[in-house]
């Protein structure tokens, strides 16, 4: 890896602590402001059915809610809620594999997809790798909803007041209090998830100093050569591993001279994305991230998961393409 590269790589692991510590504190205090103030349970007939699905709590639906729109606010403000004992480890599991279908459709494909998959591969690549990215998200949704129904609630009450009280007070808060409160605990929380995450990124800036992110790159590249895809497709994955966009506009590229098929196009999409999540995806955002914001424990366990589901998912998506295409 070059050295530019390498110091590209830790801007954007700077970049990533400079965006987040806010999210976190606008998260943290809008999960306690919508729990205090009540509008958990006017928002949670919106997401009723999503809830009702997988036996989550009423008071989940402000973070359900807003996962789809931002996913780093809602994981912030339900990583308030655990720090405040109102969730468990199942409730962050659950929500967070529940809402995965709609991330995509709210906010990857109008802010990624739409911009770069449609015109750079066309209307029929582009939707049916949308399709697949779909395929594999409601695979997760489907999961979180047998886990979610096969087991218990982690904490038996709901939202605790500020105070550490039992319950909400019937009478109407006060919101001068309710917001001072909730304000010295956003700020508490950002404070220790801000020094989470810049060991978090520490570690990953000298391990990406030292190139070890590279040569995981490079293993998982190499694995492509002992198979018996094309030459364009094995040139479209390795690129893809690296940038999904440049695997994209790659694969267009090829296709607009005629020199791959639909089919050829899809599948080294695919095999991209397979690698891209091996190299990059998880060990460079989904950890870190999830590190950041929760226990470590938490953090190995949704990384786990989502490995354990998107690697067969997607393995039985590239047989099925080269299969039937």
């Amino acid at each position: 890896m070059s050295l530019s590269l390498e110091l590209e790589l830790i801007y954007e692991l700077a970049l990533f602590v400079a965006k987040l510590i806010p999210l976190v504190f606008i998260g943290a205090l809008a999960a306690n402001l919508a729990v205090e103030l009540g509008f958990a349970k006017r928002l949670a007939k919106l997401v009723s059915p999503l809830l009702k699905a997988a036996h989550l709590p009423e008071h989940l639906s402000v973070p359900v809610a807003v996962l789809p729109l931002e996913p780093r606010v809602g994981h912030a403000m339900l990583s308030a809620m655990l720090e405040r004992g109102e969730i468990g480890e199942r409730e962050v599991i659950v929500s967070t594999f529940l809402t995965l279908p709609l991330v995509i459709v709210v906010f990857f494909i109008p802010r990624h997809y739409v911009p770069v998959a449609f015109p750079a591969l066309g209307v029929t690549v582009a939707g049916l790798y949308v399709l697949c990215m779909l395929a594999v998200s409601s695979v997760k949704m489907a999961f979180s909803i047998a886990y979610g129904r096969s087991s218990r609630l982690s904490v038996a009450h709901g939202p605790r007041s500020l105070d550490g009280g039992g319950g909400p007070s019937m009478a109407k808060p006060d919101f001068k209090e309710v917001l001072r409160s909730s304000v010295n605990f956003a700020a508490s929380l950002t404070k220790r998830v801000a020094v989470r995450m810049l060991a978090v990124v520490a570690f990953l800036a000298a391990a990406t100093y030292l190139g070890l992110f590279a040569l995981v790159n490079e293993a998982l590249s190499s694995v492509l050569g002992f198979t018996k895809l094309p030459g364009q497709v094995i040139a479209i994955a390795a690129t893809s591993a690296i940038s999904s966009i440049a695997g994209m506009a790659l694969a267009g590229a090829m296709m607009a001279q005629a020199s791959i098929t639909y089919k050829e196009a899809l599948l080294g999409l695919l095999v991209g994305s397979l690698l891209f999540r091996l190299s990059s995806e998880y060990p460079r955002n989904s950890f870190p991230f999830y590190a950041s914001i929760y226990p470590l424990k938490l953090a190995f366990k949704l990384v786990t998961l989502s490995i354990l589901i998107d690697l067969p998912v997607l393995l039985a998506l590239i047989a099925a393409v080269a299969a039937f295409m």
